[in-house]
């Protein structure tokens, strides 16, 4: 009994009776190593101003927790964080070049920790106020990944209508690299030429949002075109900008590839074999 609970405390896996946390157990013919799964709580950046512009934010991020690897969290987290207060920088920029006018007070920069229910509620806001807000969502969450997709949806007064701005975060959490879209392909592959390709095909098989006109433009085989991707449980999943395959009216249209479709072009190893 006693070594079990030495093995419990070595390893980090001590948790509430009522909610045990999942793990994950690879071993070898002399060892067993069980790998706690990290948690994300979610945090906002609140804040605004009345002079001289008048605007207000509250910007989600994700925040993780329970990594074995505390150096390794606290870089990730940093970097998720840089994330939300770039959305606010790149906000305040904005208004600063098209100032709304000066209306009641708002409250001081400030971090908090989001309440449970934040990412299923929506703040009210009239329509002609300046501000931003943000939402984190975790796309997927295991030892090997984590993946992140920061909406930020804003109105700036006296626009005809909002804008939507994403940040998209993913790791390799068995070495905290952050991953770029090439990183999940093999050498060599054309992996941009067939993400064109194949999303231009998905978006042509939606007519009610696909454009002629503008979608072959915004599917062009560049990094910029396809970097708002997450990983999801069931695949890679990529998000387009306003505007870039067709009006404002369409929104921000999504392509999802299945793991099955891309593991001849994936790299490995990675967080994704076997997937």
């Amino acid at each position: 009994m006693a070594g079990a609970l030495a093995l419990i405390a070595l390893t980090g896996l001590a948790c509430s009776r009522s909610k045990p946390r999942a793990r994950a157990t690879t071993s070898s013919s002399s060892t067993t190593t069980t790998v706690p799964v990290p948690t994300v709580k979610t945090e906002q950046l609140t804040g605004g101003t009345t002079t001289p512009y008048a605007y207000d934010y509250t910007v989600e991020y994700p925040q993780l927790n329970g990594m074995a690897d505390d150096n390794m969290q606290r870089t990730i987290n940093a970097d998720l964080t840089k994330a939300a207060s770039e959305f606010v920088g790149d906000f305040v920029a904005v208004v600063t070049e098209n100032p709304p006018p000066t209306t009641t007070s708002f409250p001081s920069t400030t971090t908090t920790e989001a309440p449970p229910s934040a990412s299923s509620t929506t703040t009210s806001l009239p329509a002609n106020r300046t501000h931003l807000e943000g939402k984190s969502e975790t796309t997927l969450l295991d030892v090997r990944a984590a993946s992140f997709r920061l909406q930020a949806n804003g109105f700036l007064s006296g626009a005809a209508h909002g804008f939507t701005r994403f940040r998209t975060l993913t790791y390799d959490l068995t070495t905290g690299r952050r991953l770029g879209l090439g990183d999940l392909f093999r050498s060599g592959v054309d992996y941009l030429g067939w993400l064109s390709h194949e999303s231009l095909v998905q978006l042509q098989a939606r007519p009610d949002i696909y454009d002629p006109q503008t979608g072959p433009a915004g599917l062009t085989p560049t990094e910029e075109h396809f970097n708002h991707f997450v990983l999801t449980p069931a695949g890679l999943d990529i998000v387009f900008d306003e505007y870039q395959v067709g009006p404002y009216a369409i929104g921000t249209p999504h392509v999802t590839f299945p793991y099955a479709q891309l593991r001849p072009l994936l790299a490995t190893p990675s967080p994704l074999d076997g997937r």
